[in-house]
């Protein structure tokens, strides 16, 4: 008679454990389709060298420049990107198999932020390299690049939610609709590519997450203002990701 002794099995993977799997096979996928990579990287050194270099910029200084690239990358990867990607993985029935898993929605969510912030840190790093050859600025108050630094993570954080909630709620082409157009609304009318207080409705722009992301990066420490409108986002994005996210349409 033959017994089977599975008291030896292996244990469940831990939440922390299965978050930073899938965020490894994340980063794979994004690798491989490398001209995406491109693309959210293209229009963030595009808008940098036109500040820069023409006087398109206006009286924009090198520090200013580098806030608005880096924010444009942040919302292109964190954020359109995501969206499109992730409503198209549910159109195509990738998320379902997902959705099979224990990772669940925040899981998602968790791994996503994660494989965003790798993405954006190789990204941040090259537009700093190119603003200091191309200006000779380089950021040296280390207490001025930790609040850069916190709100870069909260504004990916907050994104990432938002990006998620409408990928897990709309079909894939609204996604891909409505991810673009917020992307050109934010762009243009949210702090980045014309600077806040040019605009109109300037007193508000401050309270979408592109303009408190650059406050949080420009503005003296500690900036807690910008800081608090990112976590208001991010956590109001969390929360109803959480509730309303779908794996399959």
């Amino acid at each position: 008679m033959v017994t089977l002794d599975l008291s030896q099995g292996s244990a469940p993977a831990t939440p922390g454990q299965r978050v930073w799997r899938q965020a490894r096979f994340d980063a794979g996928n994004a690798l491989r389709n490398g001209e995406n990579l491109l693309l959210t990287l293209v229009i963030p050194i595009g808008v940098l060298v036109l500040v820069l270099k023409t006087g398109l910029g206006g009286e924009r200084t090198a520090p200013q420049a580098l806030v608005a690239a880096v924010s444009l990358a942040v919302l292109a990867t964190a954020f359109t990107s995501q969206a499109i990607s992730t409503g198209f993985d549910r159109r195509y029935g990738v998320l379902r198999m997902l959705g099979l898993t224990p990772l669940g929605a925040r899981g998602l969510l968790a791994a996503r932020v994660l494989v965003s912030m790798m993405i954006i840190a190789v990204q941040t790093a090259i537009l700093v390299v190119l603003t200091g050859v191309l200006s000779g600025w380089w950021p040296g108050d280390p207490a001025q690049i930790a609040q850069a630094g916190a709100g870069i993570l909260l504004a990916v954080w907050a994104l990432t939610a938002w990006a998620l909630l409408i990928a897990g709620t709309l079909r894939a082409e609204a996604t891909l609709a409505l991810a673009n157009a917020v992307f050109l609304v934010l762009m243009f009318g949210g702090g980045l590519a014309i600077p806040a207080d040019s605009l109109p409705w300037s007193s508000m722009a401050g309270l979408l997450p592109t303009g408190a992301l650059v406050a949080a990066m420009s503005d003296p420490v500690l900036a807690w203002m910008p800081l608090g409108v990112l976590v208001v986002w991010a956590v109001v994005g969390s929360v109803l990701a959480g509730r309303f996210f779908r794996w399959e349409g």
